[in-house]
């Protein structure tokens, strides 16, 4: 086990949603200067996508303990990724892009600060 898989499994699941969030956003940073961008922007939009499906499957689980709103939230936020992904794909323009990681870096901290609150945040 490496430092770095040790260290992930030992954060809470608010924690690692954090972490799956700012890495996806970090990549779609870095695919916009990519040498080859196009083939850079598919991968970051499609784990950025991965990474929705995946909060949107948490959000519409049963055993969810996310309030109605937020949940209601979330489930907005990912059909707003989703169809953003969709539309533009690799042609996504620079304000769409800033859109994807700028909700990802917002979801991001707001769950570390419910974290610290001691908020359930799945």
């Amino acid at each position: 086990m490496t430092a770095e898989s040790f260290e992930v499994s030992s954060l809470t699941l608010p924690e690692q949603e954090a972490l799956s969030l700012a890495e996806a956003a970090i990549a779609l940073d870095r695919a916009r200067m990519a040498e080859d961008r196009n083939r850079a922007l598919v991968e970051a939009l499609n784990n950025n996508l991965e990474v929705w499906i995946a909060i949107r499957a948490l959000s519409q689980s049963p055993s969810s303990t996310l309030p109605p709103p937020i949940r209601n939230n979330l489930l907005r936020l990912s059909d707003f990724v989703a169809q953003t992904t969709f539309s533009a794909g690799a042609s996504i323009s620079d304000n769409a892009l800033n859109s994807l990681i700028n909700i990802n870096m917002q979801l991001a901290e707001g769950l570390l600060e419910g974290q610290k609150a001691g908020t359930p945040s799945s």
